[in-house]
Order: structure tokens, then C-alpha cells, then sequence
């Protein structure tokens, strides 16, 4: 009976010590965020239709596994295409989630195994090429540099058949905190600068980090680059030492979207200056997709604005322009104040701060007669202080450009536009500054910062531009 006990016992213990080695081997562990995840095998079962060569797909709102979605015949746009997957990032969405629909996701786990299937660009982690030692988020600190260069997106498309009356880029951008980590990011669309995007962009202060559906109305004056069916999507800051790393889940581009593409919200506000006046006739945009003027008592009402992170902005001639972000959900009223400051001297200093900044200046203060090409009197004041900045950056190569609005023949104002151009680089030879190094171009209405819709719109577009090249 003692031998039967002993043999009881062991046997007890032995199936105890299986089990709980067992029990270790079968439950998940929960990983800290620098300890690489297996990416999630997200499954989707989409309908495949080969078509003239073409595949297209039956796209849903929700998880979808291809990497490629184009159609003429849906229900959003006149024109629907789409790159990436929609499945955040490889970790899926939370039960009901709809990424269209306004909502951040969830905070995820970081980094990421990344899927060499999927598109180019898209579900995995970047980090900006100007980066070196700067402090760095999450994303930066637990990634290697060679891995993190940010990598263009390419769409690709049948060149439209139709006449391109509206445009709307949808992107779901993770992790962008330009406010936190002092990045200025760039936008261009087959090499073409968008600032006004970059607007929207750096205000995003996505720290989790999460996800979000940011969608932005392209300007007419940039239709031209979704003619060819073929565009080239570029973010990154090349000019900041900032350690902001960020993520692409994908992005949709919509041509003559419809009513159906959009979950919508509205925005109703006031502006006033630091004074507390309210202000009357100021621009007010949210992303680009709908703008407005404010009333005589400083107030403005967006309607129908597609819901995601948006950026509203308020520009008044005479004004800095001032931004708010705000996240706008399904069927929200979003209320928001802002107030606008006078706008700085266009001292040195000022053009210094721009450029380390951003790269380029727009400058106000240089003034021509309508259809006249030499500086007005007044100009001379601001002409003085560029004059001043280039003495003391002489290493750096600068292209000065001029901008107009879309008002008269767009020959014309190309024409004109240079034209004011060149005669800025001569007046600042006179001042003695070595012009070798300092390019003159124009660009008439083509390269806009505002609707042309509007007087105020207009003026924001009337502009000298000093951009870095090198």
C-alpha cells in the first residue's frame, strides 16, 4: 500500500509538471512594445473579376487583403483606386470598426514584421530622412535607419476618359506628431510641392500610437497630375532633425466622388483676433474639402465635411494663418474658435525661422502694380531684410519664384510671374548679393496655396516665393 502511495504521487507530479509546461507553451505572451510582433494574418474574402486584363475587386469598408483596388462602376466615385490593404497596418480592426467612418483605431503594438507583399510604401514603419540624433519616438528608437527611409507610393490607373471636376485624397495615416517632434513634412505629388497638404499633415498628433482616415480636396489648379493615370506620392521632412517616425495603411484616390463616398459631420465656428474683434470676410477651410467665408459677427458654418482628422485653417490678408486639428466624427457638430494673430514683420528672422523650417517663404511684402514687373517703393523694406538673410546664409542655393492668381490669360501670368521673378534677383545684384547661386522662375495661377474661388483665397496666391534647393 506504502509502494502504491509513493507510485500515486509521482505519477501526480509528473502529469502536474506536463500540464503546466504545457499551459505555458499554449498562452500567448504579451509583448513589450521593442519586442517584434508576427504581423496578423488578416483574411478577407473578396470577389476577383478579370476583366480586359484588369483585376478588379469588390471592395468592402471594412478588412480587405488586396493590395490593389480600381473601378469605374462603383457607387463613391466617378473613378476609384486604392493601394494598400485596408487591415491597419496588419492588426486588423476592432469588431464594427469602420476606418471610413472617423474613428481612431486602437493603440497597436510596435514594430512590425514587415509583409514583403504588401504595396510599396505601405505597413511599415518610416522615419524622416533628416533624422540623425534628435529625440525620437517610439517608432525611431525601435527601428533600425536602414530599414526606415521613406519610400514613395505609387497609384496607377486608366488615364481618365472624363473631365475632372473634384478630387479627394483619402489617406490612413499612422502616427504623424509633427507638433511633438518638430517635423515639417513635405508633400508632393509626382514631384510637385502641395503645401497646402502639408498644412493638414503637419498638425496630425497621432502619439499611441493610432491610426486615422485624413482626407484632403485637391485644389482645380492640380488636377492635371491625376490626368496621366500614373501619380507618385512622396512624405517625408528632408530638412528637420526630428526622430518622428510614421506608417501609411493605405490611400484611396477618389475622381468626381459622389455622396455615397463620405460619412459627414459639420463645423461651426468663430474668429476673432487677440483683441477678441470677430473678424468678417476670413477664409475658412477644413482640409480643402469645403471652405467658406465668416459673416459680418466673425461666425462660419462648414456643412457635408467628410469626417477623419481635420484641419481647419483661417487665412486673412494681413494675418498669420492659424490651425486647429480636430477629429471629427459621424453626424458630429464640431464647434471651434480660433483666433488669428497679426502677421510678423518679414524680417530676417522671420524668413530664417520659414526656411530652417520649412524650406521656403512665401513672401507678402513685395508688391508690383497689376501687369508691372519691377517692385513697388513699399516693397524695398522686405527686399532689405531677404537681401540681408541670403548675405548671412551664402552657402545655401535658392530658387525665387513667382506666384499669381488665376485672374486674366494663365499664359500671360506665367509670363508675368517670371518675369517678377527675375526682377527680384536683379534688385537684390544691386544690393551687391552674389546672384550665382539664386535661380528666377515663375509660376503664374498653376502652383496655388488657396481656392481662387475667393478675393481672399486670391491674395494668399499673390506671392513671392524663396525656396530652398540645396
Amino acid at each position: 500500500m506504502k509502494y502504491l502511495l509513493y507510485s500515486w504521487a509521482i505519477i501526480f507530479l509528473f502529469t502536474l509538471n506536463f500540464s503546466c509546461k504545457n499551459a505555458e507553451e499554449k498562452t500567448p505572451e504579451v509583448l513589450p512594445e521593442e519586442t517584434i510582433p508576427l504581423k496578423e494574418e488578416v483574411v478577407s474574402e473578396t470577389e476577383n473579376i478579370i476583366e480586359n486584363d484588369t483585376v478588379k475587386t469588390s471592395e468592402t469598408d471594412t478588412i480587405v487583403s488586396d493590395q490593389y483596388f480600381y473601378t469605374t462602376e462603383g457607387d463613391k466615385a466617378a473613378i476609384q483606386v486604392r493601394v494598400g490593404d485596408v487591415d491597419n497596418l496588419g492588426f486588423g480592426w476592432d469588431p464594427g470598426f469602420d476606418p471610413f467612418c472617423g474613428q481612431n483605431t486602437s493603440i497597436h503594438r510596435y514594430p512590425w514584421e514587415v509583409d514583403s507583399t504588401d504595396h510599396e510604401g505601405t505597413d511599415r514603419i518610416m522615419v524622416v530622412s533628416a533624422y540623425k540624433r534628435a529625440r525620437s519616438d517610439g517608432y525611431t528608437s525601435y527601428t533600425l535607419r536602414a530599414h526606415t527611409d521613406p519610400v514613395p507610393i505609387e497609384m496607377n490607373y486608366d488615364p481618365p476618359a472624363i473631365e475632372i471636376k473634384e478630387v479627394v485624397l483619402q489617406m490612413m495615416l499612422d502616427d504623424f506628431q509633427s507638433p511633438v517632434f518638430g517635423s515639417s513634412f513635405q508633400f508632393h505629388i509626382n514631384e510637385k510641392r502641395l503645401t497646402y497638404v502639408e498644412s493638414v499633415i503637419n498638425n496630425l498628433n497621432q502619439s499611441g500610437p493610432t491610426g486615422k482616415l485624413v482626407q484632403v480636396g485637391m485644389l482645380p489648379e492640380d488636377f492635371e497630375l491625376f490626368t496621366s493615370g500614373s501619380i507618385n506620392i512622396s512624405i517625408d521632412d528632408p530638412i528637420n532633425d526630428a526622430g518622428d517616425g510614421f506608417a501609411i495603411d493605405f490611400i484611396q484616390l477618389l475622381i468626381n466622388p459622389t455622396s455615397e463616398y463620405k460619412c459627414n459631420g459639420s463645423i461651426r465656428g468663430i474668429v476673432k483676433d487677440e483683441q477678441g474683434n470677430l473678424l468678417e470676410g476670413v477664409l475658412v477651410s477644413a482640409n480643402g474639402l469645403v471652405q467658406t467665408l465668416t459673416a459680418a459677427d466673425g461666425t462660419f458654418v462648414l456643412n457635408e465635411v467628410p469626417v477623419g482628422m481635420i484641419v481647419v485653417s483661417a487665412n486673412k490678408s494681413g494675418y498669420q494663418q492659424t490651425s486647429k486639428a480636430s477629429e471629427l466624427m459621424r453626424e458630429e457638430n464640431k464647434q471651434v474658435t480660433l483666433v488669428l494673430k497679426e502677421k510678423e514683420a518679414e524680417n530676417e528672422n522671420y524668413v530664417s525661422d520659414e526656411i530652417k523650417e520649412k524650406g521656403y517663404v512665401n513672401l507678402y511684402g513685395i508688391l508690383f502694380d497689376s501687369g508691372k514687373d519691377i517692385p513697388k517703393a513699399g516693397s524695398e523694406p522686405v527686399l532689405k531684410e531677404l537681401a540681408g538673410f541670403l548675405r548671412n546664409n551664402a552657402e545655401i542655393k535658392i530658387e525665387i519664384i513667382g506666384h499669381t492668381d488665376s485672374e486674366g490669360d494663365a499664359a500671360y501670368n506665367e509670363d508675368l510671374s517670371r518675369r517678377r521673378a527675375k526682377s527680384v534677383r536683379s534688385w537684390l545684384k544691386k544690393e551687391g548679393i552674389d546672384i550665382t547661386y539664386i535661380l528666377a522662375d515663375g509660376k503664374g495661377e498653376y502652383s496655388p496655396v488657396a481656392s481662387n474661388e475667393t478675393d481672399a483665397g486670391k491674395a494668399l496666391n499673390r506671392r513671392v516665393e524663396v525656396r530652398v534647393i540645396e
